[in-house]
């Protein structure tokens, strides 16, 4: 197993109080440098890779000449993308948009990421993603590196000041998943193709058998193209598939969602994103369909065990068990955070212990 699957979104925060616990950072090409810009506040270890993995994932595609070769007809024009990346409790949130270095190369986008912790994702959605339009209004406003540096330093303070109730933390439902499920007791048989193509194609990701992370060099990954949610905002629909999956795959892989505002569906990865996943940035569902758009073939056995699934959506909410290992999603939390502790810091100081001294509130 290699250091991804253990620590990713699976930080040491003992050393780091409540309001503290949201980190702002950015990347990619902005005119303020001529080059790829200085990154900003990365000071995590899960920004550090994740800028790693996502820009490097583009700089596949662009090298490669991928989107190019594909055809514009085939491809997005551009980046315009909200993204949301979970691991229980433990998330990155941010936007990706089109931009360029001050010697006016285009090829690379501007990235801002916030790294979060016991922030419920109406929080994220109601402080933080307004925060973040915030600061990308700023970014395409001034060819100022200083500005750029400055405003970012001053929205992460102000997101840091700014504790959720801590009633809100957890939600019986969580945003959007009562559209979620409404919509989908509409529409059965689209849902019961992602269950088919869940059990196709996602078994490494069943539940308590860590098959998807047993290689010592990279850990596995999928990918699945979802619809975004009729009449939802871009937040609910990213919440609502994330907070499904984590009901039928196993809560402790990392989900990474990826949602072209100008689009009608969103992606989400799966594991470990490998370089060649960013493909679908840009990809338009002309290339890449929909899982929802399969003609898979339902077999009444099928018909039989998604009986259970379904029910959920009468209520509101997202399924209480996993099509994959047939248990109850809260067994499987359960399992999962107690699997993902063993890899956090104990007794040796960690990264933030360190970080902040011994503050431990």
């Amino acid at each position: 197993m290699n250091d991804f699957p253990k620590f990713f979104l699976n930080e040491d925060w003992k050393g780091v109080s409540t309001q503290a616990r949201v980190f702002l950072g950015a990347f990619g090409k902005h005119p303020g440098w001529n080059d790829h810009l200085d990154d900003i506040g990365l000071v995590t270890s899960s920004l550090v890779e994740a800028r790693s993995i996502l820009y490097g994932g583009i700089a596949h595609q662009i090298e490669h000449a991928a989107w190019e070769k594909a055809g514009a007809d085939k491809v997005m024009p551009g980046f315009d993308h909200v993204i949301h990346w979970r691991r229980l409790n433990e998330s990155l949130t941010g936007l990706i948009w089109s931009s360029q270095d001050g010697k006016g190369r285009a090829l690379y986008p501007m990235i801002t990421v916030a790294h979060c912790v016991t922030r419920s994702f109406s929080w994220l959605a109601g402080e933080l993603l307004p925060a973040m339009e915030d600061v990308k209004a700023k970014c395409r406003s001034t060819t100022s590196a200083s500005v750029v540096i400055a405003h970012i330093k001053g929205v992460e303070k102000m997101l840091q000041a700014r504790v959720p109730d801590a009633a809100r933390v957890s939600t019986t439902a969580g945003l959007g998943v009562p559209a979620w499920a409404a919509h989908f007791s509409k529409e059965p048989v689209a849902l019961r193709r992602i269950l088919h193509h869940l059990r196709r194609n996602f078994a490494m990701f069943t539940p308590g058998t860590l098959e998807w992370c047993q290689d010592e060099k990279h850990a596995m990954s999928r990918c699945l193209r979802l619809p975004q949610i009729p009449g939802a905002a871009p937040a609910e629909s990213l919440n609502a598939w994330i907070s499904f999956l984590a009901t039928q795959l196993d809560p402790a892989v990392p989900m990474f969602g990826l949602l072209p505002t100008s689009g009608t569906w969103l992606d989400v990865i799966v594991g470990e994103p490998g370089p060649a996943d960013f493909f679908l940035l840009r990809a338009l569902p002309s290339e890449l369909p929909l899982v929802t758009d399969i003609p898979y073939q339902l077999d009444a056995e099928a018909t039989t065990n998604d009986t259970a699934i379904l029910a959920s959506l009468a209520h509101g909410q997202v399924p209480e068990v996993s099509c994959l290992n047939g248990q109850s999603a809260k067994a499987n939390r359960e399992a999962a955070a107690k699997w993902l502790v063993r890899f956090r810091p104990g007794s040796r100081p960690g990264f933030f212990s360190r970080l902040f001294g011994s503050d431990k509130s």
